[in-house]
């Protein structure tokens, strides 16, 4: 496989995870328009438009927060995000690191100017 069809492979696999685990909330676009967000308390927010750090991608960061690391207050309880135990598999790190690097590659992808 060459690079380019290793990245497209890895951008196809972090869009099918966002699909299934952020798009309810943040909208299969990103902006915060997903179809649970009339029951939700607080808009999510539009991943489209992350603000950059020292003009970059903020990767670390925002992987740490998909990893349930850092805490967002609309997820509630770190111990019980919206998508549930499923990246903190601790017999299965490997994989929860590949997915998580997916996802936030694929968000990266997202970004508008």
């Amino acid at each position: 496989m060459k690079s380019n069809d290793t990245v497209l492979a890895n951008n196809d696999r972090g869009k099918a995870l966002y699909n299934q685990y952020c798009a309810s909330c943040h909208g299969v676009d990103g902006k915060g328009t997903g179809y649970v967000v009339p029951a939700l308390k607080k808009a999510p927010p539009d991943l489209t438009r992350i603000p950059f750090e020292n003009g970059k991608f903020p990767s670390l960061r925002i992987h740490q927060y998909i990893a349930g690391e850092l805490t967002v207050a609309a997820h509630g309880e770190k111990d019980m995000p919206v998508w549930g135990m499923i990246f903190r598999r601790k017999y299965d790190n490997t994989r929860k690191e590949l997915d998580i690097f997916a996802i936030t590659r694929y968000i990266e992808s997202i970004q508008q100017k």
